[in-house]
């Protein structure tokens, strides 16, 4: 990740985009965060309110390396878990789902490293498509990249985890080709993990398919959400009912987020923090 000076025309840039989303740069850095300490260097920031003129859910965590100790992580299973399971086995403090997945069959259609092991590979017709973005972790350090086939075919990823999901939405500050498909054009739940201009690593999903309370966003609109969280790169991950965000000791079972089907849908993968 390249920590370039943000220019003026990047600025211009991104409010003509916001405007064209109907919603400007103001009102996406007004919403009214309900924020609280997980722990050192975590903190849960939540925001039930109206943007893109729709309604809205957001929850984020933002985990800053420098205020405390963190591993960061990919873990997969077979058969798929719902994301608080996967948590409580892997004693993370924030999980989320990870990457997309055949639901018939549960297994993970992208790539995925756990351990310095390859558990799966991407299927050829998501290249391109979603399977366009590596999140990679090793310890402390994480960073989100581009990917394509060359680099899977390359096998040159050395860090302990990795896992592949997409579309990328944000690249050293750069936004990305996005295709005017449903899936890209549509409100649907989201799940999406950044890193920041400063460093700081964030969780985030949105709910959705919940009229009333939370409609989802579009890509176009979750990239302008995480312009406005400071995200130099941004990578989204599966979404819809699998969308779940755990962070450990928020109510019952963790589940801090609404999902879509009223209850956690079982996924292969998730990214964690402990």
């Amino acid at each position: 990740m390249k920590r370039n000076i943000v220019t003026l025309s990047f600025l211009l840039t991104i409010s003509l985009m916001f405007g064209q989303l109907g919603t400007d740069f103001r009102e996406l850095q007004e919403i009214d965060w309900q924020a609280r300490t997980v722990s050192k260097g975590i903190t849960l920031k939540s925001a039930v309110t109206n943007l893109f003129n729709s309604a809205q859910a957001i929850y984020v965590v933002e985990i800053d390396t420098a205020e405390g100790a963190f591993e960061f992580g990919v873990a997969v299973a077979g058969p798929p878990l719902v994301t608080s399971a996967f948590a409580l086995q892997e004693k993370a403090t924030v999980a989320v789902n990870a990457t997309f997945f055949n639901m018939k069959e549960g297994y993970n259609v992208h790539y995925v490293k756990v351990n310095d092991s390859v558990v799966a590979v991407t299927d050829e017709n998501e290249f391109g498509i979603r399977a366009t973005g590596l999140f990679t972790a090793e310890g402390e350090e994480a960073d989100i990249s581009q990917w394509g086939p060359e680099r899977e075919d390359a096998g040159v990823i050395s860090s302990e985890d990795a896992i592949v999901s997409g579309p990328l939405l944000i690249d050293d500050r750069v936004d990305l080709p996005l295709d005017s498909i449903n899936f890209n054009s549509n409100r649907h739940p989201r799940t999406m993990v950044g890193i920041t201009g400063t460093g700081q690593l964030l969780l985030v999903v949105v709910d959705g398919r919940q009229p009333g309370y939370a409609d989802g966003m579009s890509l176009f609109e979750l990239r302008a959400l995480a312009h406005s969280l400071g995200c130099t790169d941004a990578l989204n991950l599966d979404g819809g009912g699998s969308t779940t965000m755990v962070v450990a000791g928020e109510g019952s079972n963790g589940v801090v987020n609404r999902p879509s089907g009223k209850v956690e849908r079982p996924v292969p993968s998730i990214l964690f923090v402990r």
